[in-house]
């Protein structure tokens, strides 16, 4: 009976062994893809431009050595080291594991690329590779630094390094505003841990607006290319033909998390304008006109009687913005900002990126079939030209202008919360005077936050916005006002 009970005992730990042997040893493992979008996409759209070489776009060279030799010791392999909770299980002991500590924390990492933007030891990575690290090392022909961030900007999936080392082979930077559909690219990066990778592809598309990628990202300014682009190459460099930075590549369009045919680079452009910003600022200091741009699509031309798609359209202009000063209408439709023909918004992102606020430009407008020109002074997202920090730095999805309220909110920036000890809030910023609902609630005052309504928390200004326009009852919203006073107001809605 002993003996049949230990013969089952060992047939059972063999069991769970070959079990976990097969799964550890022979199943097919999936590939964690950062960043990865979904398979479902459209087509991108994009703009033509004209090679400047007057050779055709698509004629390939003999061979890709220039290119590669001038690129491929500009780029990094970056390691990501993190720490993550996990269980110290009898597995772990029979294979020899360790858990790290006694409290069970693992260092794990992850793995992408970089590129060397100036010898004195600044690198250009994506933030999702850097996102959440502990600690970032940087090997570069088989030596490994330690690295410190320097800034990051989620929004452009950007992040800048600092490696104490100097002599580096800095990257050549040529401008993407010359990179036409057509051209030949190279990525170059890490991919599958692999060190020093390069593929080659033509350019698909720029201005890529496919929905899955502004699901994930919220750039509308991409490099579209069939180079193949496969985990580890996120933050690598996208060259031209003579080995120059024209891009870094960020993400890919697969069901598999591999490479499918798509890959996408934020451009050069964009990128260098954010680098300087971050190792200047610490904050990408990013402009605006103040106005809602759209696409236009044929419904838009149908509807606004417009004669072709060329173009983008203005549907709202904020008051007191640049575009407001600069007399700038709901229904105008942007040609131009200075030499750059727009027709798309994220031509017209694209070019607004590469600007500060207090730049002045000139925009080329058609209104009602007649072609206007006026000057504004490019603004941040407040509506005026500081130069904003960390703390203070919002982006544009931050701040919602209600027409049933007439009134502008917008959340908190670091620097307020942390001022007034909070950890939500949504401030009241603008209050027309003229029109809107507010306007006739007395005690609700621009410069007040609100931190509360009917005990819900307030940190998104658009859902409060929401809230206040379609509450019928009592109501009752906490705010603090500029002297840091606590009160709740109360009101009822018919």
């Amino acid at each position: 009976m002993k003996s049949t009970a230990k013969f089952i005992s060992l047939a059972f730990i063999a069991g769970v062994l070959g079990a976990f042997m097969f799964q550890e040893f022979f199943s097919t493992p999936a590939t964690n893809v950062i960043r990865e979008a979904p398979a479902q996409y459209t087509n991108a759209n994009y703009e033509p431009k004209v090679s400047n070489t007057g050779a055709p776009a698509f004629a390939a060279p003999e061979n890709f050595r220039e290119a590669a030799a001038n690129s491929i010791s500009s780029v990094v392999y970056i390691k990501n080291i993190q720490t993550n909770q996990r269980s110290y299980s009898f597995m772990d002991q029979f294979f020899g594991r360790s858990s790290g500590n006694r409290e069970g924390n693992d260092v794990v990492t992850g793995s992408g690329s970089g590129v060397i933007y100036s010898s004195d030891g600044y690198i250009i990575t994506n933030n999702h590779v850097i996102e959440g690290a502990k600690e970032i090392q940087v090997m570069h022909e088989k030596r490994t630094y330690t690295a410190k961030l320097v800034g990051t900007d989620p929004t452009l999936d950007i992040a800048v390094l600092k490696i104490d080392i100097t002599g580096l082979p800095a990257i050549k930077v040529a401008k993407s505003s010359d990179v036409a559909i057509g051209d030949w690219v190279l990525a170059v990066g890490n991919p599958f841990n692999l060190t020093s990778t390069v593929t080659a592809g033509i350019v698909s598309a720029i201005g890529s607006e496919t929905t899955s990628i502004r699901e994930n990202f919220p750039i509308e300014l991409y490099i579209q290319t069939d180079a193949a682009i496969n985990p580890g190459n996120s933050g690598g460099a996208l060259v031209n033909t003579a080995g120059e930075l024209v891009g870094i590549n960020t993400s890919i369009i697969s069901r598999t998390g591999s490479y499918a045919g798509y890959g996408f680079a934020v451009p050069s452009d964009v990128v260098i304008k954010a680098v300087e910003d971050l190792k200047k600022y610490k904050f990408v200091q990013k402009a605006f006109i103040g106005a809602e741009i759209l696409d236009i699509n044929d419904v838009i031309a149908r509807e606004e009687g417009l004669k072709d798609l060329t173009g983008v359209f203005i549907e709202s202009v904020k008051k007191g913005s640049a575009a407001d000063e600069a007399g700038l209408e709901s229904g105008d439709v942007v040609l131009k900002i200075n030499d750059n023909a727009i027709n798309s918004k994220a031509a017209f992102d694209e070019t607004l990126s590469a600007m500060s606020p207090g730049d002045k430009v000139s925009i080329v407008f058609n209104r009602n079939r007649r072609i206007l020109e006026s000057q504004l002074t490019l603004e941040n997202v407040f509506g005026n030209t500081d130069i904003l920090d960390e703390s203070s730095g919002l982006s544009e999805e931050d701040i919602y202008f209600s027409n049933f309220l007439g009134a502008e909110l917008r959340k908190l920036t670091q620097a307020e919360l942390d001022k007034y000890n909070l950890k939500y809030g949504v401030k009241i910023t603008k209050i027309d005077q003229k029109a809107g609902f507010l306007r006739q609630l007395d005690d609700l005052k621009e410069g007040q936050i609100i931190t509360a309504i009917n005990r819900r928390y307030a940190s998104d200004p658009s859902a409060v916005a929401n809230y206040i326009e379609q509450y019928s009852g009592r109501i009752y919203i906490d705010i603090i006002d500029s002297k840091g006073r606590t009160e709740t107001i109360k009101y009822i809605f018919r």
